[in-house]
């Protein structure tokens, strides 16, 4: 596994999140399989609380991220780590009901582009806050005319890992739900640039127009 610092942490919420949504996807002994691969056996029957303390290792988290990357495959694994991507996105919206407030009252004052706006810049804050960095800025949102590109210095799904192709699809499904949420449609999200690969930061170009008509769960 790669070694990240004991100091960087994450909240429980979030390591909780990460949990529920791979047992929901392999269901309960495929994450315990996942779990002990990964030398990750604390949290079997034993997740951590549904509060916000910084008290998860980061490297927990990303350790059981590669752990699917390492048992599936880079390929194999990728439509696994979108749902999983989504399914995070989805519990934490009906976890921590004030972001969803906000993106239900933006949904009806503002137009679709800045309705993706302002649910990508709350996603910033709420990557900054859980995910705490020590690379200044970590993010950053640039809007073009037909796109947003949201830009990650230091996530840590791309820490140390080597690919011939991007491998942030947890990301990439996190925003595909966040824009559902958002605006009730469907809008392209690719990460055209990977620390993986070789790049200085994660690039996902989030386009502004629709897919098409979309329902989300809530």
């Amino acid at each position: 596994m790669i070694f990240i610092s004991e100091e960087r942490r994450t909240d429980n919420l979030l390591m909780r999140i990460m949990l529920e949504t791979i047992q929901n996807v392999v269901g309960e002994n495929g994450l315990k399989s996942i779990l002990n691969y990964a030398h990750l056996e604390k949290y079997i029957d034993n997740f951590p609380p549904d509060n916000d303390l910084l008290e998860v290792p980061a490297a927990d988290l990303h350790n059981a991220r590669l752990s699917l990357i390492e048992l599936f495959g880079q390929r194999g694994t990728r439509g696994l780590e979108l749902r999983v991507g989504r399914e995070m996105i989805r519990l934490f919206l009906k976890k921590r009901a004030g972001v969803t407030g906000i993106l239900e009252v933006v949904g009806h004052l503002f137009p679709e582009s800045k309705r993706m706006r302002i649910g990508l810049e709350k996603f910033m804050e709420q990557m900054e806050q859980r995910h705490p960095s020590p690379v200044i800025p970590r993010l950053e949102l640039q809007e073009k005319k037909d796109y947003f590109l949201l830009i990650d210095r230091d996530f840590l799904g791309s820490e140390g890992v080597a690919s011939l192709e991007p491998v942030c699809n947890v990301y990439v499904g996190m925003l595909q739900h966040l824009m559902e949420r958002a605006t009730g449609h469907s809008h392209e999200v690719e990460e055209i640039e990977c620390r993986a690969v070789g790049h200085p930061a994660d690039v996902f170009k989030i386009t502004k127009a629709r897919k098409g008509r979309s329902s989300y769960r809530r």
